[in-house]
């Protein structure tokens, strides 16, 4: 993970942490899950970018209609973005994270979102403990903060806006976090894993 420390240096503005949530984790893990949720906070700027299915439905459209606009929103965005690093918690696998996301997007014909420029750093391999607890230790958790089976359930329940501001909340700890790595400013009990 040290790679990561010379990696940013001078690249602070192409450098963004990125979080998702979707109905999938906890339901069954389709391939392929409806995603409600993708925030990412530019680490040089701390702007935050969301896309969110409740922006759409709020407008009137249907849930399938917001959701291929959320992501045909994310998908510009990212093309829009020149050698990005993303930092990440956990996003990496093959049935979840970037995968979904991109297995999501191409199931509404967004076939051009291509991964492949991605360079990405899972923060998770620093630290011992799950994200919350590691973000409740180093003082970066956020009071809209969710574990992934609440937002399951509040996405059941069609409380999209609250899976947001988790997601959110999480991009957003995120940022504190990796800026604590950076920094060498860790609370001690994830000092002896970095």
């Amino acid at each position: 993970m040290d790679e990561i420390k010379l990696q940013i240096k001078g690249r602070e503005q192409d450098a963004y942490t990125i979080h998702y949530s979707c109905s999938g984790f906890y339901n069954g893990g389709a391939y392929a899950p409806t995603i409600c949720s993708i925030a990412a906070v530019n680490y040089g700027t701390r702007e935050l970018h969301t896309f969110a299915l409740n922006n759409y439905l709020i407008q009137g459209k249907s849930l399938i209609e917001s959701e291929q606009l959320m992501l045909k929103d994310f998908v510009d965005f990212y093309q829009n973005l020149s050698n990005p690093i993303f930092v990440h918690w956990n996003m990496d696998g093959l049935e979840y994270g970037f995968n979904a996301i991109r297995a999501r997007a191409e199931n509404f014909g967004l076939c051009d979102f291509n991964l492949t420029k991605i360079k990405d750093y899972n923060l998770s391999a620093v630290f011992h403990a799950n994200l919350i607890t590691s973000l409740e230790q180093n003082n970066c958790k956020r009071i809209t903060v969710l574990y992934g089976r609440d937002e399951a359930i509040c996405f059941n329940k069609r409380a999209f806006e609250t899976v947001t501001m988790s997601t959110e909340g999480k991009a957003l700890g995120l940022v504190d976090l990796f800026e604590k790595y950076i920094s060498n400013n860790l609370a001690e009990d994830d000092d002896i894993y970095c």
